[in-house]
């Protein structure tokens, strides 16, 4: 991988957010991911993309009173191309990858579930594909007891076998154990790193993992970082938002990486369904952790499908809205014209029907219709056309959409000079 392997957006992010070698950050520090988001917001408001920022033809525009970045801290970070060069070049050499977040193959699931929190570069060695299939992120104690250490062994080999990708952080103790019990049985493996990707890419312990396309090594920080504690914490929420599920295999209370990550991930509002492993001899942390929110690892996940028992487990306590069956719904063509079309009504109301008698005991009437509501705004609409749809008074579509709003799901834009409703794409939204 050379520069000319990087698209023009990318190194744009690249120059705004790397760093490249040591000491040369003084004249200008990169931006954090927040400053990034906040530019990159600017930049929506444009109509730009990070490129944008290096044509001289758009140097006055960075005058601009909103915008949120120092024109001159810019303009410091964007004249760093020769040491961005040297520094992708080394990276290229030791078989590693960049991508950004204006990149296609940047992986879908963290823009999802961070949202604004997506980290801007990712920099990793193996197949990137992987970082988009989800799988079972399994964390706990470097220092960790020896049934502690049985349990993540069983469990990585399991998830192999049902075919469940592994995430972890590629630490020492269960992280580790569980990553190589699951090479062992042949499954795939995305290794979440807080630091070392340098090395580690070349180390023999992952040697023929990368090799054989079965492991992927990420990270958000460059590639040569030393480690730190508070590196090491924030990496706990990717290799989340990378998984469909956790389990928490032993944490100390109150206390390390895996209990904060753990604990922030529970007071997530759309968080992935957090597992621990229990019994008598467990970490204190463990059994605090049910009391947060999480959820005993159940003993039928042994001896059956473990992705099936997983969801079935988790169903009741997180009542994950069944959007893709409702957001596969074809609305293209609900216009005022045939807004009260009797199909379409009909579609609506008997999937509204149908999911409020599945979800009765678990879920609200807006948790039902919510997908509903989604699926009929991926294409603009009138407040009276949405409400035509669902048949619904208006006092009560008016409080669905000010819930939608501030769960970030739904905005209101301008059409020739007509508000309309519209779905908020976090793939659009984060697109740069």
């Amino acid at each position: 991988m050379t520069t000319e392997q990087i698209t023009e957006n990318a190194k744009a992010i690249l120059l705004l957010c790397g760093r490249f070698g040591s000491g040369n950050d003084d004249a200008a520090k990169p931006l954090t991911t927040k400053e990034y988001d906040q530019l990159a917001a600017w930049l929506r408001t444009k109509n730009w993309w990070p490129v944008d920022l290096l044509e001289e033809s758009n140097l006055m525009t960075l005058q601009d009173p909103a915008l949120p970045v120092k024109r001159e801290r810019l303009e410091a970070l964007l004249s760093r191309g020769t040491a961005m060069a040297l520094a992708v070049e080394k990276w290229s050499n030791k078989g590693l990858w960049v991508i950004c977040r204006s990149d296609d193959d940047y992986p879908q699931r963290l823009k999802q579930n961070l949202r604004g929190n997506a980290p801007p570069i990712l920099y990793g060695a193996g197949d990137r594909m992987l970082l988009s299939k989800g799988g079972l992120a399994v964390v706990g104690s470097r220092n960790v007891d020896s049934q502690g250490e049985s349990f993540a062994r069983n469990l990585g080999r399991h998830a192999a076998e049902c075919g469940m990708q592994l995430v972890s952080g590629a630490a020492r103790g269960v992280d580790e154990v569980a990553m190589h019990s699951a090479f062992s049985a042949g499954g795939t493996v995305v290794g979440v790193l807080a630091d070392s990707l340098l090395s580690s890419a070349v180390s023999g312990k992952y040697r023929e993992g990368l090799r054989d396309e079965k492991l992927t090594l990420v990270s958000t920080f460059i590639p040569e970082a030393g480690f730190s504690v508070g590196n090491a914490m924030s990496r706990n929420k990717y290799v989340y938002a990378l998984a469909d599920y956790a389990v928490v295999v032993s944490a100390d209370h109150k206390k390390g990486g895996t209990w904060a990550g753990a604990e922030e991930e529970l007071r997530n509002k759309d968080r992935r369904p957090v597992f621990v492993r229990i019994g008598t001899d467990v970490p204190r942390g463990n059994t605090e952790l049910l009391k947060k929110g999480a959820l005993p690892f159940p003993e039928e996940a042994w001896k059956e499908d473990l992705g099936g028992v997983l969801r079935t487990s988790s169903a009741d306590v997180r009542p994950a809205i069944e959007e893709e069956k409702y957001l596969s719904l074809d609305f293209s063509q609900a216009q005022p014209s045939v807004a009260k079309s009797p199909d379409v009504s009909h579609t609506v109301h008997e999937g509204i029907q149908e999911y409020s008698l599945q979800k009765a005991q678990s879920a609200t009437v807006y948790d039902a219709v919510r997908p509903i509501i989604l699926a009929a705004l991926r294409k603009p609409m009138t407040s009276d056309e949405l409400r035509a749809i669902l048949d619904v008074r208006k006092p009560q579509l008016q409080d669905w959409i000010k819930t939608l709003k501030a769960e970030g799901l739904v905005k209101t834009k301008t059409f020739h000079k007509k508000k309309k409703l519209m779905r908020i794409d976090p793939n659009e939204e984060l697109g740069l």
